[in-house]
């Protein structure tokens, strides 16, 4: 018998039908973004990393996504080259300039980029800053495979500037909601995956707003969900049956199928400031789901 013959299995199917996984619980990563705030932190990344809990040999938030905090000291640079289809990067704090080959992208506090995968950064502070970056790498890992070259991404490099984001918020915040309405929310696209309805081909990239008295309907969908709280005025996820503050920075965990609902426990008022209205960014891995006709979105 050859070596080849010998790595042959075959298992039942009432096996193959019912693997069990490591459950992956609903949680909020507040030490991981003190640390990334911290005085004394130096530049570099800290992961949200849950790869002991689901098994992973590779860093892994959620079984298709990682998430990280990547803190910038003022003139410092954070090179690096992610194993992802795609990047979505949030700037918490400060400003700098992103290098990437012949491209430059001049970045502040409250912009966002998406940008391909697979290609080497190099991110300077101009001041004292951090960041926010979650990826597909964990996707690509499972199936150990690499990013596209370059000019086969399926992106280009975007570019969501803060004062752009407050436009299109404002408008957002003042808009008549349906009773059917699932929230709230505005999705961020690029040109190349505008018709796809997502950021990039694999993840989703939402503003979700909840003004004082409003709530988003408890519901559930098959996309894993990473919460990035940004203004919290009042709000608070319930998820799984546990209750998270969106405290801004932390980073909440919505495990896929989850039973999860955002609430703004403030009274509700006609005229309310951008201060007084909750905000956070979440991303999934919805893409997967939309393309496979499998997203699942009921609520509760």
């Amino acid at each position: 018998m050859s070596i080849y013959a010998e790595r042959a299995r075959f298992v039942p199917v009432e096996r193959g039908f019912n693997i069990k996984r490591p459950e992956i619980r609903p949680q909020a990563f507040t030490a991981e973004m003190q640390l990334a705030f911290a005085e004394e932190t130096p530049t570099g990344f800290v992961p949200l990393d849950l790869s002991g809990p689901l098994g992973t040999p590779y860093p892994a938030t959620t079984p298709f996504m990682l998430t990280r905090y990547a803190r910038i000291r003022a003139g410092d640079e954070l090179a690096c080259t992610l194993a992802a289809s795609g990047e979505i990067w949030v700037v918490l704090r400060g400003s700098g300039e992103l290098r990437r080959g012949a491209d430059a992208i001049e970045w502040a506090a409250g912009d966002v980029l998406a940008l391909p995968g697979g290609v080497a950064s190099t991110f300077r502070a101009a001041t004292d800053a951090v960041l926010w970056v979650t990826t597909d790498e964990p996707a690509l890992a499972f199936a150990g495979v690499r990013p596209a070259p370059p000019a086969q991404s399926p992106i280009d490099i975007t570019h969501y500037r803060a004062a752009d984001i407050a436009r299109e918020l404002r408008l957002l915040y003042d808009r008549p909601m349906a009773p059917d309405t699932p929230g709230r929310a505005l999705f961020m696209a690029t040109e190349r995956t505008e018709t796809l309805g997502t950021c990039l081909p694999a993840m989703t990239l939402t503003l979700n707003a909840v003004r004082p008295g409003e709530a988003q309907r408890p519901h559930r969908h098959n996309a894993a969900a990473i919460v990035l709280a940004l203004r919290e005025a009042g709000c608070a996820s319930t998820i799984g049956g546990h209750s998270f503050a969106w405290t801004p920075n932390v980073t909440l965990l919505t495990p896929a199928g989850a039973e999860h609902g955002h609430s703004n426990d403030r009274p509700a008022a006609d005229e309310v400031g951008d201060e007084e209205i909750a905000l956070a960014l979440i991303v999934q891995d919805g893409g997967f789901y939309y393309h496979g006709r499998t997203m699942g979105f009921a609520f509760v």
